[in-house]
């Protein structure tokens, strides 16, 4: 069967289209990421079968997509748990410890030109910074990476400590010497901790203040942080809003409502 067949582009076409008829630059998110395979079925393939699919899906997607500027290579490779460093994954169960290195160096082989991305979440918490600091500067010594994707799933519940530590980050990040861009942006107003439990007070307001503290960062590291991507554009569509018992309360994370009409975070975040 033809890859045509198998493969599904129109959702992607249209994205991608929409964006070059624009002028718009598209970041390609993403070439591996553990989360998007169906469960069951690559534990079942030997590192054999699994570097074929690869390299096949490398070719498609290089060849449909010449003009994506910047790709997030491996999504979320960094382990979260205290003392971990990399996440297992199927990848690195079937292709070994160093799989990493071989992967890059396939995306540096099928997007000659492009910048490549290492790309995470929780990346601000400081042993996990750390360890994302290891990989990539493994990485840069060995030519393989270019930008370092901070993720910004951030949360209105943040204490100065957490701000704290998200500007340290960024600048920790900088002295890498690689380009930093954030890559998912959206503010949480649920308690992780205690996502059952129905939220009270003004979310809005706490979206609000959030955004405007997170964009006074980085409007203070501008000479950083190259570009900001939000993940998603309405409320209605927000993946928090699908995403542990959703149904129990109504999360407000983005710049526009359910409705498409701006909210107040978004005078806070064009606000200079």
């Amino acid at each position: 069967m033809s890859p045509s067949r198998e493969t599904d582009f129109a959702p992607a076409d249209k994205i991608y289209n929409f964006a070059k008829e624009n002028g718009i630059l598209v970041r390609g998110h993403t070439l591996m990421w553990h989360g998007s395979y169906p469960w069951g079925i690559f534990e079942q393939l030997t590192a054999d079968e699994i570097m074929h699919n690869t390299l096949e899906h490398f070719g498609q997607v290089a060849e449909r997509y010449p003009d994506c500027y910047c790709w997030d290579v491996v999504n979320e490779a960094i382990d979260d748990k205290h003392g971990g460093y990399l996440r297992e994954t199927v990848f690195k169960e079937k292709l070994g410890e160093d799989y990493l290195f071989e992967i890059y160096g396939l995306a540096r082989k099928y997007f000659p030109g492009k910048l490549l991305c290492c790309n995470d979440y929780n990346e601000f918490n400081p042993q996990k910074r750390d360890s994302i600091l290891k990989l990539v500067n493994a990485l840069k010594e060995r030519g393989l990476v270019d930008v370092i994707g901070c993720q910004c799933h951030l949360h209105a519940m943040m204490t100065d400590r957490d701000y704290d530590n998200m500007r340290r980050g960024f600048e920790m990040y900088a002295e890498t010497g690689l380009r930093i861009h954030v890559t998912e942006l959206d503010v949480n107003a649920i308690d992780w901790k205690n996502p059952d439990a129905v939220p009270e007070g003004d979310l809005e307001k706490r979206v609000t203040e959030a955004y405007g503290r997170i964009f006074g960062i980085f409007r203070e590291l501008k000479g950083a942080i190259e570009n900001v991507t939000l993940w998603g554009v309405s409320d209605r569509h927000s993946w928090l809003n699908h995403f542990k018992n959703a149904e129990k309360r109504k999360n407000l994370p983005l710049l526009f409502d359910s409705e498409y009409n701006p909210k107040e975070a978004l005078l806070r975040v064009i606000d200079f």
